[in-house]
This record gives C-alpha cells, sequence and structure tokens, in this order.
C-alpha cells in the first residue's frame, strides 16, 4: 500500500492555537476598530439584503421569522437556529453587491462569512462585545491567510473563493466564541474544508445570476456548523489546508503555503478590509469612483462621452466583461456595465442597479462602447486600475488608481459609516440611530443578545 507523506507541520493547528490563544487586550487598536467596523457593516447590509425577493426565498425555508424584523434572537437552545440566522444574514448580507471584501483582494468577504455568523453565535450564548470583536478578528486572519495562499487560482478553475474559504473563518470565529481548545478548533477547520463550494457557472450563463447571493449564506452556515460538531466530538482531519487531497491541493493550480502562517500574531490582515460605497463587484470600485470625480470635475455627463478605455486586472479580464447583461447579478458583476451606469445614474444609491438597467439604451450603448486593456504592471507591484476618458467637444482625460474609497489607505469616517448604516437600516422598522450607536460601542456590551431586545 502506498503512503502519503506526512507533512511536518501541518498548517490547520497552527492556525487554530493562534485563534485560541488571542486576547482582545493583544489586539491593537487599529485591528479591533477595523473588526468594528466589518460587523457594523455587515449588519446595515444584511438588514438591506433582507427586504429582496431573492432573500425572502431564503427565509420562507428556514424556521426564522421573516416578519419580525431584521435578526430575530437566535435561542441558546436551537443549534438549528443559530446555523439557519447564519445562512440568512450572509446571504442578506451578499444579497446586492453591498458586502465587505479586502483590497488588495485575496477573494473573501469577512463581514458575511465572519462577522454574521459570529453575531449570531454570540447573540445565542450572550457573549461579549469585546468576545465577538475578538472573534471576528481571529476568523478574519485565518480566512485571510488560507485564502491568500490559494493566489487566486481556484477562481480559475470556475469556484467562487468566498465559498470555498468561507467556511473556515466562520468556523474560527464561531468555535472561538463556543470556547473550543485549540485541538477542537482544529477539528472545525478539518469539518469546514469539507463543507465549502460555490461555482462561478453564473459568471458564464448569462443568468441565474440570483445563487450567487447564497455562496456566502451557506459559507456562514457551514462554518457555524462545523464549530457546533467539532464542539460535540467529532473529527477532522488537521492537514486540511496543506495536505494530500486538502483544501489547496483540491482547488488550486498554484498555491504558496508560506502565506498560511507567516507573520502570524504580528501581521494584522483584518486591516486590509474595504467597505463599498457602491452595490456592485470590487472591480468596479475604482473605475467608477474616479468617473464620477472627472465629471464632476471636468462638467460633462455621460451623452459626452465619444470614447472610454479601461485598465483593468487580468480578474476583469476573464471575469467581470458582460456588455448584455440579462439580471441585476450580471450587471453588478460587469466592469464595463457599471461604469456606463455610473455615467447616467448615481451609483451610490442601490436603486439605481435596477431591472430597468438592463434594457436602458444610453447605459447600453456606453458599456458596448468601452474598451477593456490589461493594466500594465510595475516592478515588484500589482497592475492599478487606469480610465482615459474622450469626449465629443475634443477634450480628454485620465486617471489611475490602486485603491478606492473605503479600503485601509482611505477608510470610512465614522460619519461615512454611520450615513452608509442608516441609508441601508432605515427600512426595517428599527431605531437605526440607536442600533449603530450599539454597535459602534460593542467594546461595552456585555451581553450581544440584548442589542435588539432593548
Amino acid at each position: 500500500m502506498n503512503s502519503v507523506p506526512k507533512i511536518a507541520n501541518p498548517a490547520a493547528p497552527i492556525l487554530a492555537g493562534f485563534a485560541a490563544g488571542l486576547r482582545h487586550d493583544n489586539i491593537p487598536v487599529a485591528v479591533i476598530e477595523r473588526a468594528r467596523q466589518c460587523l457594523v457593516d455587515a449588519v446595515a447590509c444584511s438588514m438591506f439584503g433582507m427586504s429582496l425577493p431573492w432573500s425572502q426565498i431564503l427565509l420562507a425555508q428556514t424556521s426564522l421569522d421573516a416578519k419580525a424584523g431584521f435578526l430575530p434572537i437566535a435561542p441558546a437552545q436551537s443549534k438549528t437556529a443559530v446555523r439557519e440566522a447564519a445562512l440568512a444574514w450572509g446571504a442578506q448580507a451578499h444579497a446586492f453587491e453591498l458586502d465587505s471584501l479586502v483590497q488588495p483582494s485575496v477573494g473573501v468577504h469577512p463581514g458575511a462569512t465572519v462577522a454574521l455568523p459570529a453575531l449570531a453565535v454570540a447573540q445565542a450564548r450572550h457573549a461579549s462585545g469585546r468576545d465577538l470583536l475578538t472573534a471576528i478578528v481571529a476568523g478574519f486572519e485565518v480566512m485571510y491567510r488560507i485564502a491568500a495562499a490559494t493566489l487566486h487560482t481556484p477562481e480559475k478553475r470556475g469556484f467562487h473563493a468566498p465559498g470555498i474559504v468561507g467556511p473556515f473563518g466562520a468556523a474560527i470565529a464561531s468555535g472561538l466564541l463556543m470556547g473550543l481548545s485549540a485541538e477542537r478548533l482544529t477539528h472545525a477547520l478539518g469539518i469546514a474544508g469539507s463543507l465549502g463550494g460555490g461555482l462561478l457557472a453564473f459568471s458564464k450563463a448569462g443568468q441565474g445570476g440570483m445563487v450567487k447571493r447564497l455562496h456566502m449564506g451557506r459559507a456562514a452556515e457551514a462554518g457555524v456548523l462545523a464549530a457546533q460538531l467539532a464542539a460535540g466530538g467529532y473529527e477532522g482531519p488537521e492537514t486540511v489546508i496543506d495536505g494530500a487531497y486538502g483544501m489547496l491541493d483540491a482547488y488550486c493550480n498554484e498555491r504558496d503555503v508560506a502565506r498560511l502562517t507567516a507573520e502570524i500574531g504580528t501581521k494584522w490582515h483584518t486591516e486590509s478590509l474595504a467597505l463599498k460605497s457602491f452595490a456592485c463587484h470590487v472591480t468596479a470600485h475604482a473605475p467608477v469612483h474616479m468617473l464620477i470625480a472627472l465629471m464632476r470635475q471636468h462638467k460633462f455627463a455621460g451623452a459626452d462621452i465619444a470614447a472610454l478605455t479601461l485598465r483593468v486586472s487580468d480578474k476583469v479580464l476573464s471575469h467581470h466583461t458582460s456588455r448584455t447583461p440579462t439580471d441585476i447579478m450580471q450587471v453588478q458583476y460587469s466592469v464595463p456595465y457599471t461604469v456606463a451606469l455610473a455615467a447616467y445614474r448615481d451609483p451610490t444609491n442601490p436603486a439605481n442597479f435596477s431591472a430597468d438597467a438592463i434594457a436602458d439604451p444610453d447605459i447600453r450603448r456606453l458599456a458596448e462602447l468601452i474598451v477593456l486593456e490589461p493594466a500594465a504592471k510595475s516592478a515588484g507591484k500589482k497592475a492599478g486600475t487606469g480610465i482615459v476618458i474622450a469626449l465629443r467637444d475634443g477634450r480628454r482625460f485620465e486617471d489611475a488608481a490602486e485603491s478606492f474609497p473605503g479600503c485601509q489607505d482611505k477608510p470610512f469616517s465614522a460619519q461615512q459609516l454611520r450615513e452608509k448604516f442608516s441609508a441601508l437600516a432605515r427600512a426595517n422598522g428599527v431605531d437605526a440611530a440607536r442600533l449603530f450607536d450599539a454597535l459602534n460601542d460593542i467594546d461595552r456590551v456585555t451581553d450581544v443578545g440584548s442589542l435588539w431586545t432593548a
């Protein structure tokens, strides 16, 4: 019988040990602040997403009360309700392309797949706000490292990365709140590796984009289940990430295993959190921000544009190029279509990403006009996004950027975060101002379960 070589130091026990030993007081203040912003933003996005048709369809398949408003308290005695809450809230957060990610991207959505499942568990167990933030940081750090090690190659094979790596982050955050030891957290990771999934078929099919919303919810639910099973004594392989037939082996054409544990506890990737201003895929944010700035500065409108060239990443060229979307998800996933929409509608208003945009002749004209070129890469640096606009009157404008407002180098102010929260949460029958203040001051909350009963 052939034997598989044993890994001397598999990553899962190292990552689990880091999480189990993490304490709130040992986390830098700036990292805690980003974790808090991640939670606040995730709650707002999930509140907004709850009323959308695809979210209502999903809620109808759970035991949660869809008429009770957002975030019904998951009772501690019902492990099923906690998993269902994670499923629903995660899917709702991603229901309209508004939820957080990281920049530069590694293929994670921390708000939907770490903060919200952690919130469900924290509510059920009446955990403190400090413990919740600690769990979010732990889950974020572990998930980020696993995603970074994939070098984006799962998506080249047709897998949706957040659906694969999300369960690991949710398992760590949930397990930490359940009081799991490093050994049990290792098993939770081993279980989570068999629960991930999500295909990018929707990006090429021209329809069925609704299913993308589900991937974050399933990842969040899977992580909670993995932690619950591990708590009950269920086992999973410690080589689940970097061993033979492990996650990297199964999903990746290339990988960098050194990224799994490099600088763990000293380099805090939670700080790379990126919050969105627009209801569209992250790859469109830099060009949309640049377009809006140029339009305001030089006083021109969409109808004035004669030619528009975008210099974009390989990811955009392979996944985000649709000029003729047939559903809202396709609109939001397409860089040229989103940029064209922003030339004619205010992209900061989610309502402008509506079904009628699909057939809007002005938006379609400009989307078909946009030329996509590969962005030039400078030595040692990733390619930034560039935009070149030629107007009918002969004027020409150009700009380039490597990030956008909401990223680590241009973070939202407290007021910007409050404004986004209020805009997304106000339709859910809650006191948005009170809830924002409570979440923004969650370090002082002794029982997270009291947030929606006060």
